[in-house]
């Protein structure tokens, strides 16, 4: 009796092992994880790449406006040095027609 049920025992476990064996099998799991791995890094890759593209528009863009800053900073600078000139121009004016007609009042 004894001899019958361990014999029935391992028949059970060779059936089991067996039909486990062929419902999951290692290989097919691993190479799946492989795959999906490959895809993560793909991914990841492409993301950076991604990223590093966006920054480099942004920092062009940074640039392109500090140029665009400095140029109208110049443009004003030299805008108010006309008008500054402009200004000493009519004083000077001004005064050269005050002495004059203060000279003819005078005569």
């Amino acid at each position: 009796m004894k001899k019958l049920t361990l014999l029935a025992l391992l028949t059970a476990a060779t059936l089991t092992t067996a039909s486990a064996d062929s419902m999951f099998p290692m290989g097919d799991m691993m190479t799946d994880m492989t795959d999906a791995m490959k895809d993560m890094k793909t991914e990841m890759t492409d993301s950076m790449k991604d990223m590093k593209d966006d920054m480099k528009d942004g920092m062009d863009d940074v640039k392109d406006s500090a140029t665009d800053m400095k140029d109208s900073a110049s443009d004003m600078k030299d805008d108010a040095t006309d008008a500054a000139k402009d200004v000493k121009n009519d004083a000077k004016e001004t005064k050269k027609t005050a002495v004059t007609k203060s000279e003819d009042v005078a005569k």
